[in-house]
């Protein structure tokens, strides 16, 4: 493959009506890498890299012919060796004024170009154009008062949707009432039983105490018993 680089001069209006821009768009397009600028003098500087049909192709995409705001009136090319120093294409601007007044004068330039082409398509449609404007401003305004009439019924849905909502939430708070209401009752219910149970426990230790008492003094009563019968056979 054999790169070479192309510079060009473009003459003519080509400041102001777009032509950088079109151009890295067909540099993108292409895959060619380097830079345009508008020059002082009211030309345009192309700076190229790319394989030789590539940039044949470039070159003559850059003499745009049916733009109706561009007009090459002469490109000059010169071509030379590739250096490889671009990694892509871009836009070389100015200072920020400059372009603000560059983007505003094309945009003034379209909508003339715009508005000179209607004005062309309703004469040659014996201003149909002009009778469809009535129709259409007409139709436009039907359409609003549509969406109106819809946009209310939607509104009064989504009140009627709040208001269930809200409903939803005072039930679900009433329910949530009662359930800490019944929580509440249930852990009051569950100290009265501990505290019954508590004393209900000591009572049971207190008497289980008394009965082994009993049954001490029952046993000890039985071996004095014992001990005065065996005591008795031994004196007869």
């Amino acid at each position: 493959m054999n790169f070479k680089r192309a510079t060009i001069i473009a003459k003519g209006r080509v400041q102001r009506v777009g032509y950088r821009d079109l151009i890295a768009d067909w540099a993108m397009d292409l895959g060619v890498f380097g830079f345009v600028e508008n020059q002082p003098d009211g030309t345009v500087k192309i700076v190229v890299e790319g394989e030789d049909e590539i940039l044949e192709e470039f070159v003559r995409k850059a003499q745009p012919e049916d733009d109706p705001m561009i007009r090459i009136e002469q490109v000059d090319v010169n071509y030379e060796k590739a250096t490889g120093e671009f990694k892509h294409f871009k836009i070389k601007r100015g200072s920020s004024d400059e372009e603000t007044a560059e983007r505003l004068d094309t945009a003034a330039k379209s909508l003339k170009m715009l508005i000179k082409t209607v004005a062309m398509m309703n004469e040659s449609l014996g201003n149909k154009l002009d009778a469809g404007k009535e129709e259409t401003v007409s139709i436009i305004k039907n359409g609003n008062k549509m969406l109106a009439e819809k946009q209310d019924v939607m509104i009064e849905k989504q009140d009627r949707v709040l208001g269930k909502q809200d409903e939803t939430i005072a039930v679900i708070k009433s329910g949530v009432d009662v359930m800490h209401e019944f929580r509440t009752e249930t852990q009051q219910n569950f100290a009265n039983l501990d505290t019954k149970y508590g004393k209900i426990a000591e009572n049971m230790e207190r008497i289980l105490e008394e009965l082994k008492e009993e049954r001490k003094e029952y046993r000890e009563s039985i071996e004095r018993l014992v001990n005065a019968i065996i005591e008795s056979r031994k004196e007869k």
